[in-house]
């Protein structure tokens, strides 16, 4: 998907949401290296949290969140230049936040 695709997208989702963002991050060596043994590799992370806002080019997300719906702690900031993908993490989500349970299915023995 084309960067302004993804930004476009992430624009439309509602603050709060829950979201897995794949983004490249910068690689660095500490060990001496010449340049014909160096080698370039991307890398990709995966960072889960909700959704607040697009702002000044960045993703910003939150890892935690009061239930007051307006006390975050623990945020990030990932340059919208970086990110490669966006997707919702729904999955069993709306249960949790509609109802204050936890879907959880327990196979086997604990």
């Amino acid at each position: 998907m084309k960067q302004t695709q993804l930004i476009l997208l992430i624009k439309k989702y509602e603050k709060d949401t829950p979201v897995i963002i794949t983004w490249k991050d910068a690689v660095d060596y500490g060990d001496e290296v010449t340049y014909d043994k160096l080698e370039i590799k991307e890398v990709l992370y995966d960072t889960i949290g909700f959704f607040l806002k697009i702002k000044d080019d960045y993703v910003v997300l939150a890892y935690n969140k009061e239930n007051d719906k307006e006390t975050y702690k623990g945020t990030a900031m990932i340059p919208c230049s970086l990110v490669t993908d966006i997707r919702r993490l729904t999955d069993g989500y709306g249960d949790v936040y509609e109802n204050g349970n936890y879907p959880i299915t327990v196979k086997g023995d604990l």
